[in-house]
């Protein structure tokens, strides 16, 4: 028999649905009966064991140990464990889904004391980060810990998992990954944040001279270094309510925060565009004097 091997995967920033989700549920747990199947053919019976008490052992096992269990966790602080697929649902008023995990685990550890040979656990995150979260480095990755674990001596167990859960999965999104990955924030600062500091002490430029005109150059010097901070800080922000606004692990069902705010984050991105496109361009093509011919 091949020794078991465990191959853990994670899936970066991936897109669910509800019936997704009922769906792996319901696979998964065929497979998981039908790895039970494989194991209980092979069980002896005990010399002082009668046929009926056999059958019924055999029974126990299949309805009691090779078995799924959900627990789904909500935002409001509740959680369900069952083996029920219908409770990957979202009532209308009701809280939004925080992490579902499933595994085959606990039902067999719990009927047999230990942990079975061929097992897996499914944990899919659907926090979104904070908005603002001063204990994060804000280089560091977005914390997500979505991720499937499988373990087993049998590869078409292995494979058969892994296939059921990624089939499911509605969309792949490698920009989000990126957005999420570490140092993200520091090359987004030296190709955006620091032109954008620029460009907001020059857009300045002319209050500065004005206010300050009757000062001295040091002055005017430590006003356009608060600017620059100034425009960091807003790119910060920005760059924070990003990784909000486009969580890493999402359900295509849940109205979330994030979600609805997607509109302000692109009129916040479109405004600024345009007024960067105007201001740099303007000097050359005359925008200005274009716009008054209408």
């Amino acid at each position: 028999m091949a020794n078991p091997t465990t191959k853990n995967l994670t899936f970066g920033s991936v897109l669910f649905s509800l019936e997704g989700l009922r769906k792996i549920f319901v696979e998964l747990s065929d497979i998981v009966r039908e790895q039970g199947e494989l194991e209980i053919s092979q069980l002896a019976k005990n010399e002082d064991q009668s046929e009926e008490e056999f059958k019924t052992l055999k029974d126990d096992f299949r309805e009691n140990a090779f078995r799924l269990l959900a627990t789904v966790n909500f935002e409001d602080g509740t959680s369900i464990h069952t083996s029920d697929p219908g409770v990957l649902h979202l009532a209308p008023s009701g809280p939004l889904i925080q992490s579902v995990y499933l595994s085959n685990i606990t039902p067999f550890k719990h009927r047999l004391g230990v942990e079975p040979e061929h097992r897996f656990e499914l944990y899919i995150d659907l926090r979104q980060p904070a908005l603002f979260d001063a204990s994060e480095i804000v280089s560091s990755p977005t914390p997500n810990f979505t991720n499937l674990s499988i373990s087993g001596s049998r590869s078409g167990w292995r494979s058969g998992i892994e296939e059921i859960v990624r089939k499911h999965i509605i969309k792949h999104r490698p920009v989000r990954s990126f957005l999420h990955s570490g140092f993200i924030y520091d090359l987004f600062l030296m190709v955006f944040g620091l032109p954008l500091a620029f460009y907001f002490c020059w857009l300045s430029s002319g209050w500065i001279t004005t206010t300050f005109s009757a000062t001295n150059n040091v002055v005017i010097s430590a006003v356009y270094v608060y600017v620059a901070f100034c425009a960091i800080w807003f790119y910060r922000f920005l760059f924070s309510y990003s990784k909000w606004a486009f969580p890493l692990v999402e359900i295509t069902d849940q109205a979330t925060r994030p979600a609805k705010h997607r509109k302000i984050w692109w009129a916040i991105i479109i405004t600024l565009a345009a007024k960067l496109f105007w201001d740099l361009t303007d000097p050359y093509i005359s925008l200005t004097r274009l716009w008054t011919l209408f």
